[in-house]
């Protein structure tokens, strides 16, 4: 039999029966001839520096001590396998390990992979098309193919990338397509908190086209200038540069001084991507002179 299997007697074993591990299952350690080792189930009892790892192998109220040294070349994963660094392992994670045993006459490791059972977050991107939102909890509902309905919680503040505009929380809706929710993902609850948001928008608002509404003011008599109109209920700053053309109803050229506030004025022009309150025109026409 070439490995050796440490189970709950020897001498390296002691007895501690004033602290109990009742909240994790028990030690396995194995041991090989060669000096290979394997762990699982294994708690940090102490952490020295960012790669030193005082350990226990526990069965019930019987323990061994070992020792886990992480090295440049340790390959330290997360409970779910993602990246991680020695340096987030702590004290009372639970690990699994294996690695080559140094020399000396107690139980050190050199760590070639440490599995850490406790580090249960990790950095995601997820995707997919809002369900429902929670207003009062800054937060929403994401059905998505990676982790299926996931809560994305939105910090207060955070920049949300929607086309060429910023927008905020406020100004999602049910049924937006989330390109990309990137933040810290929580396996305990499923909930990713986003440290960044991309957000679909629709090319087909900012296509060339026809606008009509109600006149409220003009800036200037004379190109350039920018009309304040009333279409569909919203109001729209619409820019009308030194090119542009002005026309009557008849379609005689004229100039803005010849508008007048609560005049019907048709625009040509496209919504600017950056400002869907803004209209950038080429023509406008007042038909009501």
């Amino acid at each position: 039999m070439n490995i050796f299997k440490i189970m709950c007697v020897g001498v390296l074993m002691s007895v501690m029966p004033a602290i109990a591990f009742a909240d994790t299952s028990s030690s396995d350690l194995h041991i090989a001839q060669d000096g290979t080792v394997s762990g699982t189930n294994i708690v940090v009892m102490q952490k020295s520096g960012t790669s030193n790892f005082f350990t226990r192998a526990v069965w019930g109220s019987a323990f061994v001590r070992v020792t886990v040294l992480a090295h440049g070349d340790t390959v330290v994963t997360r409970e779910h396998g993602e990246s991680a660094t020695s340096d987030t392992v702590q004290a009372g994670d639970l690990i699994d390990f294996d690695g080559t045993l140094t020399t000396g006459d107690s139980l050190v490791v050199n760590a070639a992979h440490i599995r850490d059972h406790s580090l249960l977050q990790a950095q995601k991107t997820i995707s997919g098309t809002i369900q429902k939102l929670n207003m009062a909890q800054n937060s929403f509902i994401l059905p998505n193919n990676s982790f299926g309905q996931t809560i994305v919680v939105v910090p207060q503040g955070l920049s949300i990338q929607k086309g060429a505009r910023t927008i905020g929380f406020g100004d999602l809706g049910v049924g937006d397509k989330i390109l990309s929710a990137s933040g810290t993902y929580d396996y305990t609850t499923n909930t990713l908190t986003a440290s960044a948001l991309s957000v679909y928008q629709n090319p087909s608002v900012f296509v060339w086209q026809n606008f009509q509404g109600t006149l409220k003011s003009v800036s200037g008599s004379t190109l350039p200038t920018t009309l304040e109109l009333t279409i569909g209920g919203s109001d729209y700053t619409v820019s009308l540069p030194t090119t542009a053309r002005i026309y009557n109803n008849a379609r005689g050229l004229t100039q803005p001084a010849r508008f007048q506030v609560g005049d019907m004025v048709r625009v040509y022009g496209a919504i600017r991507t950056t400002d869907l309150s803004a209209i950038d025109a080429i023509v406008a026409r007042d038909v009501n002179f």
